[in-house]
C-alpha cells in the first residue's frame, strides 16, 4: 500500500512539471487561465513567432480594427446611430475572435478551431462584411496576403495537430 502511495504522489508531482499555466485577458479584464503542457506552450510559442514573422502585419492591416483593442476609427464614427452600430460590431467580432493578445488568440474555441475559422472565412470571402469592406477598400487583403495567413494556418494546424 506504501508503494502505491509514492507512485501516485511521484505520478502527480511529474503531471504538475509538465505544464504550465497560460493566463490571458479577458475582454472584460478578467484573467483567463488555461494548463497547458510544456509541449503545447512550446508548439504555441513557435506557431506564434512565424505568426509574429510572417501574419500579424497583415492582420493589423485588414482585420484588427473589429478583431482586436487597436481600432482605428474612421472619421463617420461619431456619426449617431453609426457609433453604435460600429461598437456592436467590434463587440461581436471581439467575442468571436480577438487578435491583441497575439496567439493562442482570445475567441470562442480552442486554438485550432480558431485557425480553421480564420482559414474557412478567408476562403469563402466571407471577412471582412460588405459595409466594411465598402468604406474601407485599401484594408483589403490581396490574393498573395491570403495565401501567406494560408500557409501559416495549414502549417500551424499541422504543428497542433502532431502534439
Amino acid at each position: 500500500m506504501k508503494y502505491w502511495f509514492l507512485i501516485t504522489i511521484l505520478v502527480l508531482q511529474t503531471n504538475a512539471w509538465s505544464h504550465s499555466e497560460h493566463k490571458h485577458e479577458s475582454l472584460d479584464g478578467k484573467v483567463i487561465t488555461k494548463v497547458v503542457s510544456n509541449r503545447n506552450q512550446q508548439v504555441y510559442v513557435e506557431i506564434n513567432n512565424a505568426y509574429l514573422k510572417e501574419v500579424k502585419a497583415l492582420f493589423k492591416k485588414s482585420c484588427f480594427n473589429c478583431h482586436s483593442s487597436e481600432i482605428n476609427y474612421p472619421w463617420y464614427y461619431k456619426v449617431p446611430g453609426v457609433k453604435q452600430l460600429i461598437d456592436h460590431d467590434t463587440r461581436e467580432a471581439k467575442k468571436h475572435l480577438d487578435f491583441s493578445k497575439d496567439f493562442p488568440f482570445l475567441g470562442h474555441g480552442k486554438p485550432l478551431k480558431d485557425l480553421q475559422s480564420i482559414s474557412k472565412q478567408l476562403t469563402e470571402g466571407k471577412m471582412p462584411p460588405l459595409r466594411y469592406a465598402i468604406m474601407h477598400r485599401d484594408e483589403s487583403l490581396t490574393d498573395v496576403e491570403v495565401q501567406i495567413i494560408q500557409n501559416w494556418i495549414k502549417s500551424s494546424i499541422e504543428k497542433l495537430n502532431n502534439e
